[in-house]
């Protein structure tokens, strides 16, 4: 019987074809610490849960590697939908929200995950469970302990078992062509865990590993206690850090910067970070982005994006022409989606899923009509369509934001 972490060429193909289009839906994507990732065991990529689908397929470009992930199990009730599921080696996983009668059906589950260790592939659970757009960490489920002890198990004399955090952090969760920084932590190598722990019973290793693991996934990323200070230090983080550090290119130096005065201002500052909380509250009442805030361009900068923007706004029309399926597909959707950390997901397969192969059948049809090589040419700018189209809208909601700080400035400063 075929198992799911089998050698597959078509899945191989596909897997090559995300690290050419993700990187696109990015300005850019910084990957540190890539050595860190063991070559001589076992690998559970454990990163954190921030941007739904976008995490998964972050992980999959990180070192372009195959691997098998778990998924909630409630989006495999469908069989053609869970065959799919089932081909791109994802796992279905139920939680405790699904029904605790349906908990037995993870024994099973596990058990696959195990043999896919058993096999060398790498496996990648994300911990936290849930996804949430926030620079913190939800508390981790036992799932990841059990499926590495279980390995544990079964291995421990063939191979070592490392458990790798991966650290996620989004410029913005919710734009397009923002930025990305995939840091891989200090990976845990669980035979020494077992080694120096063995005075504690099955719980305590348990508990144990998890605490050790989202330390090392804290390191990660920019960590922010998830309290009522959050806000406010998230938004005097990014104001103290300055211009600087919101356009620097080196986006491992933001997250170190952001994240050392987040922890001075919650050590010693309680009342500035309590004021800049009700000025990201009067800021987001007047939808002004945070960028606005930190960056401060001067009036004759707005005006001279402004005449930017205007000038190529026929480059910007040519991409939304040749990526149009996607952005009406992208926008039906956004109208019913509950869940708008999910958009950029869906503006993913929409222009790099859909709107390829229905360019394909108009650039079929056209060739009765066109040149082969204007056929060709437009389908392939489809491809780059959605980098002009995203970086000009982004772009303009900026400016938008920028006039209304501008105008704004002292009713929240």
């Amino acid at each position: 019987m075929r198992k799911i972490q089998d050698n597959d060429r078509f899945y191989n193909f596909l897997v090559r074809y995300l690290n050419v289009t993700f990187p696109m839906c990015y300005r850019k994507i910084e990957r540190r610490n890539l050595d860190a990732i063991p070559k001589d065991g076992a690998v559970i990529f454990a990163p954190n849960h921030a941007n739904t689908l976008m995490d998964a397929f972050a992980v999959l470009i990180t070192d372009g590697k195959p691997k098998v992930f778990v998924a909630r199990a409630d989006i495999f009730k469908k069989k053609p939908i869970s065959d799919i599921l089932h081909f791109f080696k994802m796992l279905p996983i139920n939680r405790i929200r699904d029904g605790v009668e349906n908990l037995a059906a993870n024994d099973a589950i596990m058990k696959q995950c195990i043999d896919v260790l058993c096999d060398g592939v790498a496996f990648c659970i994300l911990p936290e469970g849930r996804h949430r757009p926030m620079h913190s960490l939800l508390p981790l489920k036992k799932g990841i302990a059990r499926i590495a002890f279980g390995a544990y198990e079964q291995i421990k004399e063939r191979m070592p078992i490392y458990i790798v955090p991966v650290g996620l952090e989004y410029e913005d969760y919710f734009e397009f062509r923002s930025r990305l920084l995939i840091t891989i932590g200090s990976p845990l190598h669980l035979q020494q865990f077992v080694e120096e722990h063995k005075e504690f019973n099955e719980q305590e290793l348990y508990r144990h590993l998890l605490l050790d693991l989202e330390q090392k996934m804290k390191e990660t990323i920019i960590y922010l206690p998830d309290d009522e200070r959050y806000e406010g230090v998230w938004e005097a983080a990014n104001v103290l850090s300055g211009r600087e550090t919101a356009e620097s290119d080196n986006l491992q130096e933001r997250k170190r910067r952001i994240q050392a005065i987040a922890e001075r201002l919650l050590k010693r500052n309680p009342n500035v970070i309590e004021r800049e909380k009700r000025r990201a509250e009067r800021r987001r009442a007047l939808r002004i982005r945070l960028r606005s805030r930190v960056v401060r361009r001067k009036g004759w900068e707005l005006i001279l994006r402004g005449l930017a923007l205007v000038i190529l706004s026929p480059v910007a029309l040519l991409g939304a022409l040749l990526i149009l399926p996607a952005l009406i597909l992208t926008a039906v959707i956004k109208r019913k989606l509950k869940d708008q950390t999910f958009i950029n997901s869906i503006r993913y397969v929409a222009c790099y899923v859909v709107n390829p192969i229905v360019m394909l059948l108009i650039c079929l049809v056209c060739l009765f009509f066109a040149p082969w090589w204007a056929c060709l040419g437009a389908y392939v700018l489809s491809f780059i369509g959605q980098i002009a189209v995203y970086d000009w809208t982004n772009a303009v909601h900026h400016l938008v934001s920028d006039i209304k700080y501008h105008r704004y400035r002292k009713s929240i400063e």
